[in-house]
């Protein structure tokens, strides 16, 4: 059996959806594919997914998700590293 991927996506919308995607993409001088794009990157950087929402993806959705999250968090983290860090005592309270 062969499988055949394409990039391509199909969405199906009422008369009226269709032209409020042409008004946007209108009004933003870009194509309704990059429109939609633009849509879904802004909706999913804007969102907080909890660990729940993560463990309910699809394992190759969820490892491409982590690691997007750990290259976004790695240069923070690297700022504020010695922050992190405290001091011991002798007696090792503070």
């Amino acid at each position: 059996m062969q499988t055949i991927k394409s990039a391509m996506i199909a969405i199906r919308v009422s008369q009226l959806e269709r032209m409020h995607f042409k008004l946007l993409s209108e009004l933003e001088r870009k194509p309704v594919a990059q429109v939609v794009k633009d849509l879904v990157n802004k909706e999913l950087r804007n969102r907080k997914l909890s660990a729940s929402d993560i463990r309910r993806l699809p394992k190759e959705s969820r490892s491409l998700l982590l690691k997007q999250m750990t290259e976004e968090a790695l240069p923070v983290y690297n700022k504020y590293k010695n922050e992190l860090f405290v001091d011991e005592t002798e007696d090792g309270i503070e």
